[in-house]
């Protein structure tokens, strides 16, 4: 037997060695995004422009390369950790290798990347010259990304490009350590090349959820007022940190450091790298001497004190607001004493310095009552020290079903506002999970309700008002073979369950003034799945439009804030360079006539996460944008012609 393996063994490497194909590297890609030699043995021959963690890029030098322009010359030979010595920038090789289209497990929406896979004890890399000048790149025009299709630079992947001049529609990213409130930049951003106009989260199905055309079609055919997201494919990802780096006369030594910590809005120019494809979306990887420019203008500047009859509402999202005290219920990021007191000061500077102390501030994700507590306390002895009004802020917050802890609060201004009565809704409601077909909390993070009344001296009655604290469940899961069935479900009963209760207090008190705030995790119209917004306004999408719609439940309809304010301002996050709306401050019609002015402080979504390690500034307190509406206590249709 031991005989039979071994001739087995020498066949198998003689039939691959005869099957291996000397290749050009456009041969090799092909004119579309799945390559015609798909699983196959080739030797591909180029010089080498890049090196990352995982392997190296090779592209056909410019005396080489044929004329197709619909196929790439470069190509990425994957090494699986740090490429030998011998694939040295700017040398002449030839290396064998499988022809492989790779995605993420974890990416089921990204395209494939085309790359030569390579084994140290199969293949081989032969150095033909050393010190080769390196193609001269590609320049990228709008045009090469406004084809509307998702894979419009694939006649790029692998080559050395150039981005002239481009506008970040992502600031850069990086990884937020609670426990020690500080964050480190991962040197990815995201931007659009002038003169694009900035990306946003359009209405309906993103078109990357289709795995054919076919797909497509069906679905346009079942649902046929349906909308398409196209993924805005004009966005480019750009990471200044992937290339590794080399110093004189040695190996490679480390990662580039060019972490370009850009936010949102400004100009870059002169980027030049490889166009790969990562973390679903075609990204320029900087070369390691990037000497490109910024230019930016972007500065937060406070919000206008209101007039003495308004009355400012802001729904806020803390982001894993965790204190510095271990809950043994809960296996939540504790932080040190000293990281607590820095995000203490940066919170309250924003929301003394920025938002001018709004009179009650809807909270999410906040730990515990103590922590907002500790919040308030800080708020108001820092507006004593600075010589302002003491606000006496009061904290309210009530336990939900949140596996990590995070529930729903208010911060009320009690020299303003009196609180009459705060009360959490639905914390016992269940469901069926029809994956698991185990009782689900409906939700995780109840809504909390605060009634609350201002003094009106002007007609010595108090104007009473009812404000929802809103968290619903994320989109993580939402097209998850395994989970997106119970998040699908669960998103869907949340919106219902908040329908139902503003129909009934309606219908109790049809002069009821209600204010819905937070994180919605929703945007302010369909995703072709669901219509979370459209059903809790009382105008869901139909049955032709979504695939999961919720019928009419409320009358009158609600109105929406994000609806009403100018197009290019209606965001509150930023993801993968989109701009969107995920948090809202939706009325009743009873306060229409109230409001006076609806936006977003713009501290924190526009921001690069390295924003949030300095105590002295308040933006990047968070990731999402706070929603800030005005109300006065007049009526501002009175003597109005009807």
């Amino acid at each position: 037997m031991k005989i039979i393996s071994l001739t087995f063994s020498l066949l198998l490497l003689v039939s691959n060695a005869l099957a291996q194909k000397d290749l050009s590297i456009a041969q090799a890609q092909g004119e579309t995004n799945i390559s015609p030699f798909t699983g196959q043995s080739a030797r591909l021959t180029g010089v080498v422009t890049a090196r990352i963690r995982t392997g190296f890029f090779l592209q056909t030098p410019d005396d080489k390369a044929d004329s197709n322009k619909n196929s790439s010359e470069g190509m990425f030979v994957f090494t699986r950790t740090e490429p030998p010595a011998e694939a040295e920038v700017g040398s002449i090789v030839s290396v064998t290798g499988t022809v492989e289209e790779f995605r993420r497990d974890n990416e089921p929406f990204a395209l494939t990347i085309t790359e030569l896979s390579m084994r140290k004890d199969r293949d081989e890399l032969k150095v033909i010259s050393k010190s080769t000048p390196l193609p001269k790149p590609v320049v990228l025009i709008p045009t090469d990304l406004m084809s509307n299709a998702v894979d419009n630079l694939e006649k790029y992947e692998g080559m050395r490009v150039q981005i002239d001049e481009m506008t970040v529609s992502g600031p850069t990213g990086g990884r937020f350590d609670i426990k020690n409130f500080s964050s480190v930049s991962d040197g990815a951003f995201f931007g659009v090349l002038k003169p694009v106009p900035r990306p946003f989260r359009e209405p309906g199905r993103d078109v990357r959820e289709f795995v054919s055309a076919a797909d497509k079609d069906q679905f346009k055919i079942d649902f046929p007022k349906a909308a398409l997201f196209d993924a805005n494919p004009e966005v480019v990802r750009i990471d200044c940190n992937e290339q590794l780096v080399a110093a004189p006369g040695q190996n490679i030594v480390g990662h580039a450091q060019n972490r370009c910590d850009v936010p949102a809005m400004a100009d870059v120019k002169n980027l030049v790298g490889v166009l790969h494809y990562s973390s679903g979306k075609y990204t320029l990887f900087s070369d390691s001497d990037n000497k490109a420019t910024v230019t930016t203008s972007a500065k937060a500047n406070p919000l206008p004190i209101p007039p003495a009859r308004q009355f400012v509402v802001v729904g806020m999202n803390l982001e894993n607001f965790f204190d510095d005290k271990d809950d043994p219920a809960i296996k939540e990021d504790v932080a040190t004493p000293e990281a607590f007191a820095r995000r203490l000061q940066k919170v309250s500077f924003a929301i003394r310095d920025f938002m001018q102390s709004p009179d009650v501030i809807g909270i999410v994700e906040a730990e515990n009552l103590a922590a907002l507590k500790r919040l308030a306390a800080k708020i108001n002895a820092d507006s004593v020290a600075a010589g302002k009004p003491d606000p006496k802020y009061e904290a309210f917050v009530i336990e939900g079903n949140d596996g990590r802890g995070i529930d729903n609060g208010f911060l009320v201004k009690t020299t303003r506002i009196k609180v009459l009565e705060t009360k959490q809704l639905g914390k016992d409601d269940k469901y069926k999970n029809p994956n698991t077909k185990d009782d689900n909390f409906v939700n995780d993070r109840p809504p909390l309700l605060l009634r609350a009344s201002i003094d009106d001296s002007k007609s010595g009655t108090p104007f009473e008002f009812t404000v929802v604290a809103n968290h619903l469940k994320s989109y993580l899961g939402y097209n998850d073979a395994k989970l997106q069935d119970n998040v699908r479900l669960k998103k869907k009963l949340q919106a219902e369950f908040l329908a139902k209760l503003v129909q009934a207090r309606q219908t109790a008190n049809p002069k009821e003034r209600i204010i819905l705030l937070g994180d919605f995790n929703s945007y302010q119209f369909s995703d072709g799945i669901l219509d979370v917004i459209g059903t809790i306004k009382g105008k869901p999408a139909g049955k032709a439009e979504v695939l999961n719609p919720s019928e009419d439940l409320v009358n009158p309809d609600l109105i929406d804030l994000v609806d009403v304010i100018a197009a290019g301002q209606r965001y509150s996050y930023v993801f993968d360079g989109n701009a969107q709306a995920l948090d809202h401050i939706i009325i009743s019609e009873t306060l229409r006539k109230h409001t006076t002015g609806f936006g977003y402080a713009r501290i924190n979504a526009d921001y690069p996460e390295t924003y949030r390690n300095d105590p002295n500034r308040f933006e990047r307190f968070s990731d999402h944008d706070p929603a800030i509406a005005f109300f006065t206590m007049d009526d501002m249709t009175a003597g109005q012609k009807p």
